[in-house]
């Protein structure tokens, strides 16, 4: 709008209708303002500086003022414009951010605020508190909708939980269920029915505040799953709790929800050192559980050729 109201002729004479130029000067002034409503208690420099510029501008080209100034002016409007610009888009990332977390967790924006400051603070402890008391929130309004008490129940991933919730987000295993999934001598995983998973992971994270039943659909991921339970030696100091067993659900191809779109494996697996998830997820204020970055845990994600349990034994995030 601002391009059509600016059209000259060969004289320099405006031509643009009376109309036209006046609404967009309102849509300039009613932009101007809300974005510093929006940006004044984050970043008042980006704001002021577009104001300020813009209103020099004006100046400049009403008194006809020297060309130089005026598209010196016209940049560093410009800068500030694109400078705001990005601040808002930032904010509209980080709240939508947060509603993905409201959500998931249950809480409110007065409660994810506070336990953003529990734990910047370092009280890891007050903040999970919180959780749990959304979540229990939570279990209450389902038992009192449906008459089922959720902590009789170990929801399942597919059904109570949908995949799409816990696309890259990372879980602790504390069980493998084979579900009477065999492996024969070729080393095939040779299931009970074609209609149901290979078996199911039991887990847990910092997002839940329950365990959760995670279903293996892939006969590899069921065969590394195996490749810990069934090795002693790897299994001991996961059950010590020296170690920790780790999973993440990343299809190669992702449909619409959540839902794997290749015939690739899904789940990734990493042994790491005891409370490495608890430390992740604790990380910048809880950043991962809105915006998970399982790599960082898991390493680059390999769907084919030689698939295998990692080991991070010093994770970085």
């Amino acid at each position: 709008m601002s391009i059509l109201s600016s059209v000259t002729d060969l004289e320099g004479h405006s031509v643009a209708p009376i109309a036209l130029i006046a609404t967009s000067g309102l849509a300039t002034v009613v932009f101007y303002t809300m974005a510093t409503i929006r940006l004044w208690k984050i970043q008042r420099s980006a704001p002021i500086l577009l104001v300020c510029s813009a209103t020099i501008l004006v100046v400049l080209l009403v008194a006809q003022g020297v060309a130089l100034y005026i598209n010196i002016t016209m940049v560093v409007n410009f800068i500030a414009f694109i400078w705001v610009m990005f601040l808002l888009w930032g904010m509209a990332k980080r709240e939508g951010l947060v509603t993905k977390l409201q959500k998931q967790s249950g809480l409110t924006s007065e409660e994810i605020s506070l336990v953003q400051d529990d734990l910047r603070k370092g009280d890891h402890e007050a903040a999970l508190q919180k959780m749990t008391k959304a979540q229990e929130r939570l279990q209450e309004k389902f038992k009192e909708t449906t008459g089922i008490d959720v902590k009789d129940i170990v929801p399942e991933i597919g059904k109570e939980i949908s995949w799409a919730a816990i696309v890259n987000h990372a879980f602790r295993v504390l069980g493998f269920d084979r579900d009477d999934t065999t492996i024969d001598q070729n080393y095939q995983a040779k299931a009970k029915s074609a209609f149901k998973p290979y078996g199911y992971l039991l887990v847990e994270s910092p997002i839940l505040n329950q365990t959760i039943k995670m279903p293996i659909i892939h006969r590899d991921d069921f065969l590394l799953a195996a490749s810990v339970f069934d090795e002693p030696k790897v299994l001991a100091p996961i059950e010590a709790e020296e170690l920790e067993l780790l999973a993440t659900y990343a299809p190669k191809h992702l449909l619409p929800k959540g839902l794997s779109g290749s015939p690739h494996h899904v789940l990734h697996y990493v042994i790491t050192p005891r409370g490495t998830l608890d430390s992740y997820y604790s990380k910048n204020n809880g950043m991962y559980m809105a915006k998970p970055a399982p790599k960082k845990l898991f390493g680059p994600f390999v769907y084919q050729g030689e698939i295998k349990v990692q080991i991070n034994s010093e994770p970085q995030f």
